[in-house]
């Protein structure tokens, strides 16, 4: 049987109202009313603490493991059913009234991630004398709170922007805080990480204790602040950090034939190459398991999920051609005509070995394991009952397959969501030595991570490795390549690229495919989204991202 922290908190009671509540940390209770005198007198009252931290992600229906699909905001994906939709800017638009109620979930849940980790710090230092015995938990519980505090601000910092920045518990006085800046905001993730790293246990602790995997690292407070730097372009700072992660000699990228989208199955969640996982686990009620595959599976295409799916991410045709062939060649689709549920293409490539009747065989392999395809043999091996046709999905002619495994029953998938991975610190720390015109260093990490097993694709060619401008975008498709759909790195690295207006709108033409859609219209204002309505009404101090 599968062992890993569950994150079970029977503390809620003390650190917010209702677990099942829609509103965000402005109904957290003050801190006056949460003094109790009978909790926090032992190490086990400050582990089931520092687990509910980790649990806002466990909250059922509240749908915080959809967070995947923010690439469907991008041109890489779009969505075939449900409540999100294609971020639709050109028609009713993604306005504050219609911020979707997951998506207002993502914003509730964190700000309660981070008045949870400010309750446990504030207990830490009020503990008494003699309640720790165990040697480095007082630390180590200390550095969890520092980093989901810090991850939690970074993920509502990144999609909305300035944020308040509350550090200590709300009281009445704090109630109802006023924004601060961005740059304040990621201030304070660096000094939290900073602390961090040096409370933290290695990840080599959790190993050998099962039991504890899905706690934070070590490696993992240096990869998120490495990510933090790309982000603000300090490229010094965020070769640094990335660089302890792969001199640590704890990570590798996953071995093996198939060891890319082994990792996305349950039998590979927290190997090797994982740094940090959000961990889900069926069959012991509703909330604990993950619902990830009943709404984005094809599940109408006989890929045996429970029988859920409604394709809540597509992959598209930009995303597909990104995939080289096996000899490193780009690939082209060429739209034709839409009929029979489907759209048709014709495909072209300089490789003297490609045949555009057979398009999507000898390509990179991430291609298989990351879009559904008609005739993927990948797929054939996993579900040999599928029916899967270019014409199962219900926008694209392409499904999603990352973390889409079997599953008991509805919500009941026992396959984590991984956030930070091996891969992603290689091409973090490869795009900041290129971004110091360190172009040999940056190829090195590149190739390494095409060169593992399951993937084997040709090094980097030279011609691009020469120069910095085509190696900064052979970087960046490299990254979606090897990260799209997995937990927003597409949405998060376009907008932090600069390039997010122009390839939406680039991309998501008017009457796409035939279709009867407008032309998405967009300006920098949409990189952040809307503050949603209802957390204006509750914060009369919120004000609204300009623009909205």
């Amino acid at each position: 049987m599968k062992t890993k922290i569950l994150y079970f908190a029977l503390f809620a009671l003390l650190l917010l109202n209702s677990t099942g509540c829609k509103e965000s940390f402005l109904e957290t209770l003050p801190k006056d009313q949460l003094t109790t005198e009978t909790f926090y007198k032992s190490e086990d009252d400050f582990i089931q603490s520092i687990n509910g931290v980790y649990g806002i992600n466990n909250i059922w229906r509240q749908k915080m493991e959809f967070f995947p699909m923010v690439d469907i905001a991008t041109p890489v994906a779009t969505r075939g059913s449900g409540r999100f939709g294609q971020f639709d800017w050109g028609g009713n638009g993604y306005t504050p009234d219609g911020v979707p109620g997951d998506v207002r979930a993502w914003f509730s849940y964190w700000w309660i991630g981070i008045a949870r980790a400010n309750e446990v710090l504030y207990r830490l230092e009020e503990a008494e004398d003699g309640i720790f015995t165990t040697a480095g938990l007082k630390d180590q519980i200390k550095g969890e709170a520092l980093f989901l505090r810090a991850i939690y601000y970074f993920y509502l910092s990144d999609i909305w922007g300035g944020m308040p920045l509350i550090t200590e518990p709300v009281t009445t006085e704090t109630y109802y805080p006023e924004r601060d800046t961005k740059t304040a905001i990621t201030e304070q993730m660096i000094s939290d990480l900073k602390e961090a790293q040096n409370l933290l246990p290695s990840i080599t602790k959790y190993r050998n204790s099962p039991a504890e995997m899905g706690r934070a690292s070590k490696e993992a407070a240096q990869s998120l602040l490495g990510k933090i730097y790309c982000a603000e372009e300090q490229w010094e700072n965020a070769s640094t950090e990335l660089k302890k992660v792969i001199d640590s000699n704890n990570f590798e990228l996953t071995p093996g034939a198939t060891g890319f989208i082994d990792q996305f199955w349950p039998e590979g969640e927290n190997g090797i190459e994982s740094i940090f996982e959000w961990q889900y686990m069926s069959g012991i009620g509703d909330q604990y398991g993950n619902s990830f595959v009943s709404y984005c599976a094809t599940g109408a295409a006989g890929l045996d999920v429970g029988g859920n799916g409604w394709n809540y991410i597509e992959p598209t045709d930009y995303l597909v051609d990104l995939y080289e062939t096996k000899n490193g060649y780009k690939v082209t689709s060429t739209w034709t005509g839409s009929g029979e549920s489907q759209d048709y293409f014709t495909f072209s490539s300089d490789d003297p070995e490609f045949d555009p009747e057979d398009a999507f065989a000898h390509r990179d392999p991430r291609l298989k394991w990351t879009v559904a395809y008609e005739g993927n043999p990948y797929v054939d091996e996993k579900w040999p009952e599928n029916t899967f046709t270019a014409a199962s999905p219900m926008e694209s002619n392409y499904g999603n397959l990352k973390m889409i495994v079997y599953e008991e029953g509805f919500a009941q998938s026992d396959m984590n969501m991984v956030v930070l991975r091996f891969a992603d610190v290689l091409l973090l720390y490869a795009e900041a030595q290129m971004e110091l015109n360190n172009l040999d260093e940056a190829t090195k990490y590149v190739n390494r991570v095409r060169s593992r097993p399951s993937v084997s694709m040709p090094d980097v060619p030279a011609g691009i490795a020469g120069s910095q401008s085509d190696l900064r975008q052979y970087i960046r498709e490299e990254r979606i390549r090897e990260l799209a759909t997995e937990y927003g790195h597409v949405f998060y690295d376009m907008r932090r690229w600069g390039i997010y207006v122009d390839e939406m709108e680039n991309y998501w033409t008017a009457n796409k495919f035939g279709r009867e859609n407008p032309a998405v219209q967009i300006d920098e204002h949409n990189v952040l989204w809307p503050i949603p309505t209802q957390e204006l009404d509750l914060n009369p101090n919120m004000v609204q991202n300009p623009g909205y």
